[in-house]
């Protein structure tokens, strides 16, 4: 079996990769920037080989010269696993390494004001949701004063999470961490630059509540788990430029007994991240957000049940495409 052909309809968003077996492997999502110029230099690469040979074609990609986009490359590596699974006749996460057949749902917060998130985290709670993540842009005292608001609102053993979208300084975000403390929160996600080692390591100490930060490859999760830099990490498919970077850098901090955080849903309307998170045992949740993903060319969205999403078991993502409604949106056919 070898690729030949590699087909993206824009600004649909769909990347195909075929082969001379019949096989297609999908993924959605793909930037509506991406044109004909950016294709053929993944092609080069692509073309004839063995989609099998996926961790060889992973490698290739990781030395050429920059001509392929991060978030292009993340999509090509979605899109050979969705085919190398179809052709072992098993879905993603078996195919991976398989851990789980279904996820426990963090519902992310969209609202403003504090009334408002403590009133949706009761509604999550309520409706069978596993934990609940909120920002808020209010002053250090009311963020506090929210901080112990939520944990009376819930009850002690419910999952809350802060994000603190990388925007707090040291004395700030310790003096928050303790708040979290006192009101047993189980991740300060994000409260400083993704790039701040030092004073990351600084706030992971001062604190007990566990930090997490951003990384953007396996080598970026080392580093952190090094340095002691965060307790847990966050990445994603987009961020880290395929299944293959996150699979490694959460193998990775599974080695130092520290949560692998997914970003969101991400592309494949969340088909990757969800089977991601059935193929390791260090993703806590799937995070949801109210007006998560609602693509028009899959048939088959994920549905939340009892606070879960069932991973499809179907060959490869599982994802049902409507290439009908693909063809429909599509005003560019881009084939190498």
């Amino acid at each position: 079996m070898i690729i030949s052909r590699i087909i993206v309809h824009q600004p649909a968003g769909l990347l195909r990769i075929l082969t001379d077996a019949g096989l297609e492997g999908h993924c959605t999502g793909v930037a509506a920037t991406v044109a004909e110029a950016d294709v053929a230099a993944a092609a080069s690469v692509l073309m004839d080989a063995d989609p099998v040979n996926r961790e060889r074609l992973w490698q290739t990609f990781n030395e050429v010269d920059g001509s392929v986009s991060a978030d292009l490359r993340a999509c090509i590596d979605v899109a050979l696993w969705d085919l190398v699974a179809k052709a072992a006749g098993q879905p993603v996460h078996r195919h991976v390494n398989g851990f789980r057949n279904r996820i426990p749902v963090c519902r992310r917060s969209e609202r403003n004001s504090a009334e408002e998130i403590v009133a949706e985290a009761q509604e999550a709670q309520r409706t069978g949701f596993r934990a609940y993540k909120f920002d808020a842009f209010l002053d250090e005292e009311s963020l506090v004063d929210l901080v112990g608001d939520m944990r009376r609102a819930v009850g002690p053993d419910f999952c809350l999470l802060l994000d603190g979208r990388t925007r707090l300084v040291i004395d700030q975000a310790i003096r928050i961490g303790r708040a979290l403390d006192a009101a047993d929160f189980f991740c300060f996600d994000r409260p400083r630059p993704d790039s701040d080692m030092s004073g990351g390591r600084q706030l992971a100490a001062a604190i007990d509540t566990p930090t997490s930060t951003g990384v953007s490859s396996p080598m970026e999760a080392a580093q952190v788990m090094t340095t002691q830099a965060a307790d847990h990490v966050r990445t994603g498919v987009t961020r880290a430029g395929g299944m293959t970077d996150v699979l490694k850098a959460a193998r990775c901090v599974e080695a130092f007994g520290a949560y692998c955080h997914l970003d969101g849903l991400g592309i494949c309307d969340g088909f990757a991240h969800l089977h991601l998170a059935g193929a390791i045992r260090n993703a806590p949740f799937l995070e949801v957000a109210e007006n998560g993903a609602s693509s028009p060319f899959i048939g088959n969205p994920l549905p939340i049940c009892d606070g879960y999403i069932g991973i499809p078991d179907a060959p490869g993502l599982g994802m049902e495409i409507d290439m009908g409604a693909v063809n429909e949106h599509t005003e560019e056919l881009i084939e190498i």
